[in-house]
């Protein structure tokens, strides 16, 4: 209280210095004639006049802001305390709220409570039925365990009884199992045996029909001879497919007709692809096994498919039994690429004994073509054939070679599974190819 007199004097007697040194200021610039701004002196008097008032209106409220915390706030911080007012007003009536929630919440509280309560009584007295009625039945279950004793003891000597007669029906139905087991061996068995028996007849009536054409000399087709080769490419669509299969079944029924009707050798029958034959046998084959073929082929990869007779064949017959084989074409040896090779010291040689060596390399190139891959005839075993005059031709020519050569036997062209395996003999003298085959 006291300061707030004490600044109250402390204004007015600064007011009352500030404007006596104001009027001063006013009145000798008035005595003066100044000008400021090239303002008339009376009209600058005015303005120093109202300038020293400015000074007096600022210095009061700076001494009053500078001398009392509650008036910087109310000046300057008027905005903010209202919205911490409102705030503080708001944050009250969601007091007020979960207040009022939380009265009316314990009230529902003390209601349930009560209903609690009373459920608990009605509880406590079915509880003290529940014994009652708990008593008596240890009472009836006491009379009714001495009544399962008794019928226990009836059950275990039922039981034995039953154990018994059980092990004699198992007894009685494994003798039953073993029987009808051992019967129903026998009777496959039988079928077994009537089955073999019957291939076995049409085994031997199949081997006397083809003893009786061998001594006859009259059989066209022989056993797994070959009568049709075909190489397809990929295909993926099985009609496709069908369609190549149908084809090579064609030429093989052509070519069993050529083998029967003309007695042409195999391999002319074979080579004559545009010779057409009057009334060719018919092919017979399963019908399974043209659908695992045509399976097989629209797969996507090369195949090489041959047509094998499946027994021997005399000629004129309408029919001729088949099988096939299908096997992946790959390439196996390249052009130029060496097949096998023997070493021979020509000035100790004379001409059977080097056509003795170039036939074991002959059967070492077939040996080592079969093994490679290369497909070889059921019947002759072999995978090709060799000029028999360029054979002669090259020996001469060896002939007039001295010292040790290496002769090779070299693939004419890229060589495949279907082959036939086409090579060309090469003699190799201190690493120079000397002399080739025609």
């Amino acid at each position: 209280m006291v300061a707030g007199y004490t600044l109250i004097l402390v204004i007015l007697v600064l007011g009352g210095l500030i404007a006596t040194l104001g009027d001063r200021i006013g009145t000798r610039v008035g005595k003066a004639r100044l000008s400021l701004f090239k303002l008339r002196p009376r009209t600058t008097a005015v303005l120093v006049t109202i300038a020293t008032g400015g000074v007096i209106s600022a210095t009061t409220l700076g001494v009053l802001l500078a001398a009392d915390q509650q008036l910087r706030d109310g000046l300057f911080r008027l905005h903010q305390i209202q919205e911490d007012l409102e705030r503080v007003e708001k944050q009250k009536n969601e007091a007020q709220t979960e207040l009022t929630t939380a009265l009316t919440q314990l009230q529902r509280t003390q209601a349930q409570l009560q209903a609690a309560d009373r459920n608990v009584k009605a509880i406590e007295a079915k509880l003290a039925q529940v014994n009652r009625n708990y008593q008596n039945a240890l009472a009836k279950l006491a009379t009714a365990e001495q009544e399962s004793r008794t019928l226990e003891a009836q059950i275990q000597e039922l039981k034995q009884d039953r154990g018994q007669l059980q092990a004699q029906l198992q007894q009685a139905q494994t003798q039953v199992a073993q029987a009808r087991a051992q019967a129903e061996r026998l009777r496959r068995e039988g079928q077994q045996l009537q089955t073999s028996i019957a291939q076995l007849e049409l085994v031997r009536g199949r081997l006397e029909q083809e003893i009786g054409q061998l001594r006859q000399g009259n059989v066209a087709i022989r056993r797994e001879q070959v009568l049709a080769t075909a190489t397809i490419r990929a295909i993926y669509d099985k009609e496709l497919a069908r369609q190549a299969v149908e084809q090579t079944l064609q030429e093989a029924s052509r070519v069993a007709g050529c083998l029967g009707q003309s007695q042409s050798p195999p391999e002319v029958c074979l080579s004559q692809t545009n010779v057409s034959i009057p009334n060719p046998p018919r092919i017979r084959i399963s019908t399974t096994e043209v659908n695992n073929l045509v399976n097989t082929l629209s797969n996507g990869r090369d195949y090489v498919m041959r047509v094998l007779a499946s027994a021997n064949y005399s000629s004129g017959e309408p029919e001729v039994g088949v099988f096939t084989d299908l096997t992946p074409n790959r390439l196996i040896f390249p052009a130029g690429a060496v097949v096998a090779q023997i070493p021979l010291d020509l000035g100790t040689m004379d001409e059977p004994a080097i056509l003795s060596q170039l036939d074991r390399l002959f059967l070492a190139s077939n040996l080592r073509a079969r093994q490679s891959g290369i497909l070889a005839d059921p019947l002759t075993n072999k995978v090709g054939s060799f000029s028999q005059v360029a054979l002669v031709q090259f020996v001469e020519q060896l002939q007039n070679l001295k010292g040790v050569v290496q002769v090779q036997s070299v693939a004419r062209r890229p060589i495949y599974t279907a082959g036939p395996l086409d090579i060309q003999l090469v003699a190799v003298q201190n690493g120079e190819v000397v002399l080739r085959s025609s």
